[in-house]
């Protein structure tokens, strides 16, 4: 199946969408207003990229955060204010820095994670067990969906916890 325009996408599928879009941006704003670190999603994202990829060029996280350089740099001067990332020098390119988080900065986000992910298990466990078998298979569909965009790649999609952080998930299934 190819992927057709906005134009010519199909009514149904359009209606769909739009569901999805404001369930997105309700879920994102509850998620935010419960934030009781004081980072944006946008300080987030970038904050768990660099957790994740380990020593990164400000290139690299432009890229990864599909952001212009300016503006990635604004994050991480935002980030090293807080004490949540800090600058080195690359290297491999004496011109360059790499951008990794502070210990700080690994713990404020494993612990923003446990908070959202508990939060989220709540909201789950309102639904009755075949309302979240079918909330599974949803998200199976559409992580499957999403990782099939030629726009979107392993390296910009939100990213696994690094394996020196506990697992938030763990805690909440126990």
């Amino acid at each position: 199946m190819t992927e057709r325009s906005a134009t010519e996408a199909d009514p149904e599928l359009t209606g769909e969408a739009e569901r999805l879009r404001m369930v997105m941006i309700r879920l994102r704003r509850q998620l935010h207003r419960r934030d009781t670190l004081g980072l944006s999603i946008e300080l987030y994202s970038a904050l768990a990229t660099v957790v994740f990829r380990r020593g990164l060029s400000m290139g690299e996280l432009a890229l990864a955060e599909h952001l212009p350089p300016s503006a990635a740099t604004r994050l991480v001067d935002r980030l090293e204010e807080a004490g949540l990332v800090l600058r080195r020098p690359n290297s491999r390119d004496r011109r360059g820095v790499l951008v990794e988080a502070t210990p700080a900065g690994r713990q404020r986000l494993a612990e923003r994670k446990r908070i959202d992910n508990i939060w989220l298990a709540g909201r789950l466990g309102l639904l009755t067990p075949d309302q979240r078998s079918t909330v599974s298979r949803a998200l199976d569909a559409l992580e499957a969906a999403v990782l099939r965009d030629p726009q979107t790649s392993e390296a910009t999609a939100d990213p696994p916890s690094p394996p020196d952080l506990p697992d938030p998930l763990a805690e909440v299934a126990s």
